[in-house]
């Protein structure tokens, strides 16, 4: 099922020129993990703040969940695309606890559903027992799952993921990348994760974009991921 279909779209920074994305198109099912790998400057989180609405395209549509929130005149603002977001640096808020971290986007809810939803949140994202830490009390692993956790509570339509494993690691960042796999599995999100590491799309997308790369790269990449479809 068709969840997010990105059709054209072109961008370019105020003064400039040269597009930064020229005529893009993506289309993403329900539940699939995207990869969008590439260098340094070619787009990869320009795209991701197009999605999430804090940029705006020169031309094209975005539609997420089966609704428009760009073009033809519609602009969605960022607080209403039901868009999460995981940050390289996890943004996490150090004087909150780990569950209060979670709860933040929650406010909407009657304390006692909010609650719940915390709960399931640390039980996803194998948090038990953590849940009155600080972030400086925690792994770098434990603080991306808190990030992740966070993300996820308010049921977004879609979740962004900004080099999320940059701050770790070679060999936590291997073990964290299969973690990061199974939670977006289990909880259906559709996630778009944008990198410049084949790795990291190799072990946990379904598919994967390439952005100024060759094709050779492309099929080697395709073939790499092909085991998780």
């Amino acid at each position: 099922m068709t969840h997010v279909v990105v059709e054209q779209i072109t961008f370019n920074y105020p003064g400039t020129r040269t597009p930064v994305i020229r005529g893009m198109s993506l289309v993403m099912d329900k539940s699939e993990i995207v990869g969008v790998l590439g260098r340094s400057g070619s787009g990869k989180s320009t795209l991701l703040r197009l999605l999430a609405g804090l940029e705006t395209p020169a031309a094209g549509r975005i539609a997420i969940g089966g609704r428009t929130v760009f073009g033809g005149g519609v602009f969605v603002p960022p607080e209403a695309r039901g868009v999460g977001m995981v940050f390289q640096d996890y943004a996490l808020f150090p004087h909150l606890t780990v569950a209060r971290n979670i709860a933040f986007g929650l406010h909407r809810l009657p304390r006692a559903k909010r609650a719940e939803r915390v709960r399931q949140m640390l039980d996803l994202a194998r948090l038990e027992g953590l849940a009155d830490r600080y972030p400086h009390e925690l792994s770098g692993g434990q603080q991306q799952r808190v990030a992740l956790a966070r993300a996820l509570a308010p049921g977004p339509e879609l979740l962004l993921m900004d080099e999320p494993f940059s701050n770790l690691d070679a060999e936590l960042r291997a073990a964290i990348r299969e973690e990061l796999r199974g939670i977006l599995k289990r909880s259906g999100t559709t996630c778009l994760l944008v990198t410049h590491d084949r790795q990291d799309v190799s072990a946990i997308c379904d598919r994967t974009i390439l952005i100024g790369g060759d094709a050779a790269e492309e099929a080697a990449i395709a073939l790499a991921g092909a085991a998780h479809r």
